[in-house]
């Protein structure tokens, strides 16, 4: 019995150990298990956006802008409505354009309606887009440059773009306009895109990942942990930027304007989107900050920029105030320069809209 009485806590100790053994192995099973259903699976939709041209009146010439009129997310199958995106959006035009945000491999059927008011019958504008896959009908310019027909809309015109993004176009992309302006024939085949007409297409890797520098170390970072996306076009005398905060997968999009005030929360990460725009070449710098160089394992803290490259980077947003800026002497002196402030709140300040002093 002495003998029994030893036994049974021995046993009923390795019993206990046994169950908690197995439930810590159930547990890491479970988790894995979870971390594997964790990562995004994308099935692809169809996004069924409408853009708008708009006058912004100011004195000695108008600029020109996009704006949202809707942008629904349906079901590639049965076309059903699966989400309402247009409330998202600043509900006026704005410069850059409405960022578009979406996935590798979905597709995007956009419509251009022309509300263009002061400039007569010679207002044709159009969307060209980067990167993207699309029809030679859906390239946005005219027919001298696309030997197939004028792809732009008059003034009361609509026209229906399509665009698909298959593989190799995951990354960021300018839109702008190819058919705006004036000449002997009425016509200008660049369009006038510095007037105002351009806007960004972002186009998220399917797997949902990104390459970020967390504590001095490259590292893959999941897109749906990125809190904002910061869009800035470089012009030859300012930065022209709006933002997209993300909101369980859904973006809240901000116009920011001229020389904004970007502000973001400690930890954060942030992702900066660059785009040149113009003749000038501008070297770019966030002060206190290095990132990883796109597609390397490289870490710079700054970047030579020029007239529609892009330049991509993933910061974590460290408390305290810092500069970005164009450190070409002339270009700083000049004005193109704004504050990158980490704060408990991360609200953005735009800066002026066109017009104000």
């Amino acid at each position: 019995m002495k003998q029994s009485r030893q036994t049974y806590p021995i046993f009923l100790t390795l019993l206990i150990a046994s169950i908690i053994g197995l439930g810590n192995t159930m547990h890491s099973s479970n988790s894995a298990f979870a971390q594997y259903y964790k990562q995004p699976h994308h099935i692809p939709v169809l996004h069924k956006i409408t853009l708008a041209v708009e006058e912004i009146p100011l004195l000695g010439g108008n600029l020109y802008a996009y704006k949202m009129v809707q942008h629904l997310v349906n079901d590639m199958d049965t076309g059903n409505t699966i989400k309402d995106l247009t409330n998202n959006y600043e509900p006026g035009p704005t410069i850059p354009g409405p960022t578009l945000i979406i996935d590798e491999g979905d597709v995007v059927s956009l419509t251009l309606e022309n509300n263009i008011q002061s400039r007569g019958e010679n207002a044709m504008v159009s969307v060209h887009v980067h990167g993207i896959h699309y029809p030679i009908t859906s390239d946005g310019t005219l027919q001298v440059t696309n030997n197939v027909g004028d792809q732009g809309i008059n003034p009361g015109d609509t026209i229906t773009y399509s665009w698909t993004a298959g593989p190799g176009t995951v990354g960021t992309w300018p839109y702008h306009d190819h058919t705006l302006g004036l000449n002997t024939i009425g016509k200008d085949p660049n369009g006038l895109e510095m007037s105002g007409l351009f806007g960004t297409l972002i186009i998220n890797d399917g797997d949902g990942y990104t390459n970020a520098l967390i504590n001095g170390e490259p590292e893959i970072v999941n897109i749906d942990d990125i809190s904002k996306d910061v869009i800035c076009w470089i012009s030859d005398d300012a930065f022209w930027c709006n933002e997209a905060v993300n909101n369980y997968g859904e973006y809240n999009h901000k116009a920011l304007w001229e020389n904004p005030t970007i502000k973001a929360v400690n930890n954060d990460l942030v992702r900066f989107h660059l785009l040149g725009i113009g003749t000038d070449f501008t070297v770019f710098q966030l002060s206190g900050y290095e990132w990883l160089k796109p597609g390397t394992d490289q870490i710079i803290n700054e970047k030579e920029i020029g007239p529609l490259a892009v330049h991509v980077f993933t910061v974590v947003a460290d408390e305290g105030d810092s500069q970005y800026r164009d450190i070409i002497q002339s270009h700083f002196k000049s004005g193109m320069f704004g504050d990158f402030i980490v704060d408990g709140m991360g609200v953005s300040i735009p800066g002026d809209q066109p017009g104000e002093a």
